[in-house]
């Protein structure tokens, strides 16, 4: 037998070399975009010193943001997507075809939610399901197929205000497993259903566990087996317990032991429908190409190797060829042999025929729970053929929105108004790069988001309550008002007789100062909440009147007409506290869920 070093040498290198040639590249981009992305930040800076311009640490943050954004990530994407395709069609299927010529790969097909389904696994119905890497086959007797799975729950949350009569509504995720889904069809006949979990509970509780045990009746009666190391890795549950014995063996028993401690990984076996079910979870993606590390290690070669090794070795390890409690023959209409041949002719292209109306007159009538249940199904399965088009259309909305954003806040940031413009800039920046980014990706960039704004927002308030105390001690020099004027706002509320037009007054106030020859101009009053009504600053500083002006000697530019710092505002520290604190929670439970998977 051709050993895995010579396969390595005489099958992948060839291919293995051109992909390295193709890693190198992506790597060589991602430095080529750093140093694009300094180059760009050093220019700004160097502008902004050479020509004295006006501009805050929100237009440098922003302009950090977006050469990060037009450097990094799409120009990464763009050259790694290629890579990782050429990968999945030239290397993988080479490796699965030589742990055995009897298996075939499909680098975009899995095992089908209603297989999850029908393990009894997991007690969570999958609202979201996907995969990809299926593997499948048949070993000697035994049909086989696996993959990854990605399953999680979809919880729809209605939310009713007393003072709407509208539901709002909202999804929420949580994971169910993420990892190898394998099926066989299993050498003895059964009806029942015999579910093998890890033990978990008397692991952590001890006899108390086993009471706990007990209590777990959704999953069958709980079966006690004679083996003592079975009994510590595993608990069984069964639909019956002379059929669940009879299922596993004492010699399949000590295999699943064997296998458990070989694999060292948590897993769940079930014996349904004549068939054998193993769930092995993984926290890290399989069959993946390498982007910091050589493709020519052979270790990453047996890595991929071991991975497929350990799941088709699950025919060996529990003697799933042996035959000696049913009879050969062909394949039931249910089994995965079948399932493969199926697939392999294709569909009939014959619908079959409308019911009778008699047909219909003997069909079951459903009570009300069996109906709800049916048609929660019916819309999970709606939900699941809608995806991927909700998906895109989602997608697609979201960089219109971001890309209308962020040219909304370019204008106010480069008018000085700061705040609002940076969180309107950052909020478009996130639906931007959102709808490039995967579901757990983003929640991670929102997080983030959050926790940016709230630090961005207490930065600011503090750098203008620091701004308004030195103001007291800044120099001032001759200036004259060029425009002072009251600038009206009117609204309207109501309608009709109860119609209200308010009216309010702001001044408009404007002048010009030299210092060292450069003429500035400035509309900056004061750091103080007030200084008087509209009226009473307009005729305070009216059109020509010569005035001090207090300016900032670090920046000429920054400057005011009464000087003083007003009273500590809480609030914006306040409103920075809650996006710091909600950012952090977000990344908490990001990081339970990540690590949960």
């Amino acid at each position: 037998m051709q050993s895995l070093e010579s396969f390595y040498q005489s099958d992948l290198l060839p291919d293995l070399e051109k992909l390295e040639a193709q890693r190198l590249t992506v790597k060589k981009k991602l430095v080529q975009a750093i140093v694009i992305f300094v180059a760009l930040n050093l220019a700004f800076l160097f502008v902004h010193g050479l020509f004295g311009l006006n501009l805050y640490l929100m237009v440098w943050l922003t302009f950090i943001i977006l050469s990060a954004l037009f450097t990094f990530f799409f120009w990464h994407i763009k050259y790694y997507r290629d890579y990782h395709t050429g990968f999945k069609d030239k290397i993988i299927p080479r490796i699965v075809a030589f742990v055995d010529q009897r298996l075939r790969y499909d680098k975009a097909g899995m095992v089908p939610r209603e297989a999850f389904m029908a393990s009894h696994l997991f007690v969570d119905k999958p609202g979201e399901y996907s995969g990809d890497d299926l593997v499948s086959g048949t070993l000697g007797e035994t049909a086989i197929q696996f993959s990854e799975v990605h399953a999680k729950r979809v919880d729809i949350v209605r939310r009713s205000s007393s003072s709407s009569s509208t539901n709002r509504t909202k999804k929420r995720i949580t994971p169910i497993f993420n990892g190898l889904l394998f099926i066989a069809d299993f050498n003895k006949s059964f009806k029942g259903t015999t579910i093998v979990l890890p033990d978990t509970a008397q692991r952590l509780f001890g006899d108390i566990g086993q009471a706990l045990q007990r209590l777990n009746v959704q999953n069958g009666q709980l079966v006690k087996m004679e083996d003592p190391e079975f009994e510590k890795l595993f608990v069984v549950y069964g639909q019956d317990q002379v059929e669940a014995r009879y299922i596993l063996s004492t010699s399949l028993i000590r295999r699943i032991v064997d296998f458990r401690n070989r694999a060292n990984q948590e897993m769940r076996l079930s014996f349904s429908a004549s068939k054998l079910f193993v769930a092995i979870p993984f926290q890290r993606e399989l069959f993946e190409p390498k982007i910091r590390e050589s493709l020519l290690n052979i270790s990453h070669i047996q890595e991929y190797y071991d991975d497929l090794k350990l799941v088709v070795d699950i025919v060996d390890d529990l003697n799933l060829n042996t035959r000696i409690w049913t009879q050969k023959g062909p394949a039931e209409a249910t089994s995965v042999a079948a399932a493969n041949t199926v697939l392999d002719a294709g569909p009939s292209g014959t619908p079959p025929p409308p019911p009778t109306y008699q047909e219909m007159k003997g069909r079951k009538r459903y009570s009300e729970d069996e109906t709800k249940a049916l048609f929660k199904d019916f819309v999970n399965k709606a939900d699941t053929s809608m995806a991927p088009k909700i998906k895109t259309a989602k997608r697609w909305g979201k960089r219109v929105v971001g890309i209308f954003l962020v040219l909304i806040a370019l204008p106010f940031l480069l008018s000085g108004v700061g705040m609002g413009g940076l969180i309107t800039m950052g909020v478009g920046l996130f639906l931007l790069a959102g709808s490039f980014l995967s579901p757990a990706m983003e929640k991670l960039a929102f997080a983030v988001l959050f926790l940016a704004v709230g630090i961005v927002i207490a930065g600011f308030s503090y750098n203008g309550y620091r701004t308004s105390l030195a103001s007291k001690s800044w120099p001032n020099v001759t200036g004259s008002i060029v425009q002072s004027e009251i600038e009206k706002q009117t609204s309207t509320s109501g309608e009709g007789a109860d119609k209200k037009t308010t009216v309010k007054e702001y001044p408009k106030i404007a002048y010009q100062y030299h210092i060292d020859g450069h003429q500035y101009k400035s509309a900056k009053i004061s750091y103080l909440s007030s200084i008087g009504s509209a009226r009473q600053v307009v005729s305070r500083y009216p059109q020509g009147k010569t005035i001090p002006v207090y300016y900032n000697p670090d920046k000429p530019e920054q400057a005011v007409l009464v000087p003083g710092n007003p009273k500590f505002n809480y609030v914006p520290y306040f409103f920075a506290g809650f996006f710091i604190f909600f950012g952090a929670v977000l990344l908490s439970h990001w990081r339970k869920k990540a690590r949960a998977l």
